[in-house]
């Protein structure tokens, strides 16, 4: 009887500690967020807030368009997407007023976190394969295409042997941890320490590492056939330079 109360305290205790936690990371993220917003989007946002504090609901569709001075309820509309895409808000398509602020949990539930292990390189044995947790990146689940996060890593590209297959210096290559892979896979594989992106072809007695480029000084490295590879690649997230936002409409 006393075990089962104390962990009742416990199990009490530990969740107004997870809570509390929750409710620092939707402060935290909500600040980070809204850096990036344009000055139209952070007013929108702003007035969203206000309503939810002050009336305990949000605006309606046409209230913002009042708030904003446009006529346009498509204008709106876009803002509040935007917003949506940013995991500011969560909007409820059939409700009036069924906006309310996205929370830890539900960008949880449309995000995974993954762990870069190393460089990869697409040139000939260049990068060293260390399993290094030191960087983490989150991404939209759909990235993963269904997979357990579990077993899904991320590799940055370094080199140019894998040209022709879209992947270059910078990219996120992700990769999940499997063993099966068939002829033509593009796969990350370890090789005297060291981690390299190829296309993986089997020959009757070796398993070929074959470069995507039309650069001859990359080759193929042969292996025996009982070489076993880290992980299938499963999508490449490119590269880009400079440290603006991508932004695909102005608002």
């Amino acid at each position: 009887m006393h075990r089962v109360l104390h962990s009742c305290v416990y199990c009490v205790h530990k969740c107004t500690i997870v809570t509390q936690i929750q409710k620092l990371y939707n402060v935290r993220m909500l600040k980070e967020k809204t850096k990036k917003l344009t000055q139209k989007q952070k007013k929108i946002f702003e007035y969203i807030c206000d309503c939810l504090e002050k009336d305990g609901s949000s605006p309606t569709i046409l209230e913002l368009a009042k708030f904003m001075g446009v006529s346009s309820l498509r204008t709106v509309t876009q803002y509040l997407e935007s917003l949506e895409k940013k995991n500011l808000i969560i909007r409820s398509r059939h409700q009036n007023r069924g906006i309310r602020l996205a929370t830890h949990n539900d960008v949880m539930t449309q995000t995974v976190i993954l762990p870069v292990l190393s460089s990869a390189g697409c040139d000939n044995m260049q990068v060293f394969a260390e399993q290094s947790f030191a960087e983490f990146v989150t991404l939209d689940r759909d990235f993963i295409h269904g997979k357990n996060p579990e077993q899904v890593f991320v590799f940055r590209a370094v080199g140019d042997s894998m040209s022709d297959a879209g992947i270059g210096t910078g990219d996120l290559v992700i990769t999940e941890k499997t063993l099966e892979v068939v002829n033509k896979d593009k796969v990350v594989a370890v090789v005297d320490g060291m981690a390299l992106i190829k296309q993986i072809n089997f020959s009757p007695n070796a398993v070929v590492l074959q470069p995507m480029s039309r650069d001859p000084q990359y080759r193929p490295i042969i292996m025996k056939k009982d070489f076993q590879v880290f992980g299938k690649v499963i999508d490449v997230i490119k590269s880009f330079s400079g440290n603006e936002e991508l932004v695909y409409e102005t608002l």
